[in-house]
């Protein structure tokens, strides 16, 4: 059973998510607070007539910087919940990150704890027995928690909380691919890293037709605990040009970097070119990177950058990373 359930003090449209979570009622009307978000950002209202438990799960076009998707859950009829219904969600919110790769992180409030009455502890125990029945291991619910009070309740009571000891890592590899052998090369390192258990993010694989690439690649940034910047030499010149999409994430690296501490391991640098100072951006010759000209099988390469991404210990004979100013 999946138990990666955490609570978070604050507002879940703080932040982006892959998959955002508004409660509604069976007759299809929503809350004040939810309502004004809908409008704010140009978002479809729920259908009528949902049952008690339904879910309702959309592409969320127009507020891609709060989530790729929008699930609608009939977490109220009238003015009455139950727990069988709010275990349905869960189930129907952790089978869509099971059939969906691209989805991960799932956030969500204590859904008919207000209108629908429900005790905050047994929304959070349903919701979380419902969603570690069908979710994929690696994805994780996130209930957000508007009051302190509250939140420090839930947060006492383990019985009814209870995260893995530590979450799967989510990786995001920048690149760009100006040939099949380059795109190839960065597809195979990304399914290295998914095998070894860690979350890799490619524009290739999540990245779906009719999004916002910008706002994709803002989201997918901040929700990283780990970038992997894979750069050669047509990497390079759209950097230091500020060409593309590169040039974009170019200017939103650099401006998290500056409001990272001088020790932080955030950003791992791969440079492909045959010479290191050919293939690394500008705003990056500072930076330890790791030279990898060869093939993506590498294996040396690979073990030790999965180190540095789990900040495990590293070899200190190894010898394929180099610094250049």
């Amino acid at each position: 059973m999946n138990t990666n359930v955490k609570l978070r003090l604050g507002d879940m449209f703080d932040g982006p998510a892959d998959l955002i979570v508004l409660p509604c009622l069976t007759s299809g009307t929503i809350t004040g607070f939810v309502a004004r978000r809908l409008v704010q950002h140009s978002i479809p209202h729920p259908k009528y007539g949902m049952a008690l438990g339904d879910v309702e799960i959309m592409p969320f076009e127009g507020a891609e910087d709060i989530a790729q998707f929008v699930a609608f859950a009939a977490s109220v009829d009238g003015n009455k919940s139950d727990i069988k219904c709010l275990v349905n969600i869960g189930r129907a919110i952790g089978q869509f990150t099971a059939e969906n790769s691209s989805v991960k992180y799932v956030a969500a409030p204590l859904l008919g704890a207000g209108a629908g009455g429900i005790q905050s502890e047994l929304v959070a125990a349903a919701l979380r027995e419902g969603f570690g029945d069908t979710a994929a291991p690696d994805a994780s619910l996130v209930i957000h928690v508007l009051h302190q009070e509250i939140y420090d309740r839930l947060k006492g009571n383990r019985r009814f909380i209870q995260g893995k000891s530590k979450d799967p890592i989510r990786v995001f590899i920048s690149h760009t691919s100006k040939t099949s052998e380059a795109s190839n090369w960065v597809k195979s390192l990304a399914l290295y890293l998914i095998e070894q258990g860690i979350q890799a993010r490619l524009d290739g694989f999540h990245l779906r037709r009719g999004m916002d690439l910008q706002q994709w690649m803002c989201n997918e940034l901040s929700m990283a605990r780990k970038v992997v910047v894979v750069c050669d030499e047509a990497y390079k010149q759209k950097a230091d040009g500020r060409l593309g999409g590169v040039g974009w994430e170019t200017m939103i690296i650099q401006g998290d970097i500056a409001g990272l501490p001088p020790d932080s391991t955030k950003y791992q640098v791969v440079v492909r070119a045959p010479e290191l100072d050919k293939g690394l951006p500008t705003y990056l010759r500072t930076r330890y990177a790791f030279h990898a000209p060869g093939p993506v099988q590498d294996q040396a390469f690979r073990e030790e950058l999965v180190k540095e991404l789990l900040d495990l210990p590293i070899d200190p004979t190894f010898e394929t990373r180099e610094f250049a100013l």
